[in-house]
């Protein structure tokens, strides 16, 4: 169950430091790039850490590799994809870690409304563009089919 893999994820995040500020609801969209895959279930956190952005990718990707993802083609359905959106305003081109922001995020209605719940007045980095504005820029069809579906709580009882 996606819930379930998203709080053991949230979890493993803890568990390495990260302390998660603020989650999102539960959202769920057509798989892309191909939607006839299994449709995704996404949320966005808010998190503290003392790493800088490369360590905090590193980190991320190895809480992936524990939930079994393996990369081997690019947009390939998988098992989890932790991003960075926003690492505290940074904008870097990647040629000392990551590229922050998030490069394709602002055309992402399942990155984008998720976030607009725990960061309502988030403004891209680079640009200064509003979440609103970036939110109706998107195709219609791509809000339409990005929906809410649950709180994302701790999973803990």
């Amino acid at each position: 169950m996606p819930q379930a893999l998203l709080c053991d994820a949230a979890r493993a995040l803890e568990a390495n430091n990260i302390h998660i500020v603020a989650r999102s609801s539960l959202w769920h969209s057509p798989a892309w790039p191909d939607p006839a895959d299994p449709p995704y279930v996404n949320a966005v956190v808010g998190v503290e850490t003392r790493m800088d952005p490369a360590e905090l990718l590193a980190c991320l990707h190895d809480v992936e590799g524990q939930f079994s993802r393996i990369r081997k083609a690019r947009n390939a359905p998988r098992t989890l994809d932790l991003d960075i959106v926003d690492f505290n305003g940074l904008v870097a081109d990647g040629s000392n870690g990551p590229i922050l922001p998030h490069p394709r995020a602002h055309q992402r209605a399942f990155v984008l409304l998720p976030l607009r719940e725990i960061s309502p007045g988030w403004s891209h980095p680079a640009t200064g563009e509003t979440i609103e504005l970036l939110i109706a820029r998107l195709p219609p069809g791509d809000v339409i089919a990005t929906r809410r579906l649950a709180p994302f709580d701790s999973g803990e009882r």
